[in-house]
């Protein structure tokens, strides 16, 4: 089944567009960076050849949306992406992630906590969702607390991994 179309999303300073092919040379790069791996549960350099196919299989889930974070104010570019992914429409939740602010130029902005809250928002409101998830690394404090700042609360730390939810 191919993926559904979602209209961008904006707020403030940010739009939030779907993944497209076109943009893999761009968040495998952002991905690879090694400030930027090290806090993905995963995080092994992906070769191109894996990000392709990575993207064959996520361009047929219905479950899996990768967002484009695109600073719309100043620097006019895409700078970053976050995601909602293993979305469970009969137990009304999904998992976020995925977020990362590839652009130096971007980062420390406040323009991930602000793409975090707009997809959050949008998650809990017209689609529907009653509970988003997440897990992130405990020593990850800039992410726990963007997490936080958008309402997020932990309900699990074990073994260096925090688990939060937004209801």
């Amino acid at each position: 089944m191919p993926k559904p179309y979602i209209e961008p999303l904006s707020s403030g300073r940010i739009r939030l567009r779907l993944l497209e092919e076109s943009d893999l040379p761009m968040t495998l790069a952002w991905r690879n960076q090694d400030h930027i791996r090290h806090w993905f549960l995963n995080s092994d350099v992906i070769t191109p050849g894996q990000h392709q196919s990575w993207f064959r299989a996520y361009a047929d889930k219905d479950d899996d949306f990768v967002f484009v974070i695109e600073e719309i104010e100043l620097l006019r570019r895409p700078i970053g992406q976050l995601a909602l992914y293993r979305i469970d429409r009969t137990a009304g939740r999904a998992e976020f992630g995925r977020l990362m602010i590839g652009d130096a130029e971007a980062a420390g902005k406040g323009l991930a906590r602000e793409a975090t809250a707009r997809l959050v928002e949008e998650a809990l409101g017209p689609w529907r969702l009653s509970e988003v998830y997440l897990e992130v690394r405990a020593e990850n404090h800039r992410a726990i607390a963007i997490y936080n700042a958008c309402g997020f609360h932990t309900v699990d730390d074990l073994n260096g991994k925090i688990t939060m939810t937004h209801r």
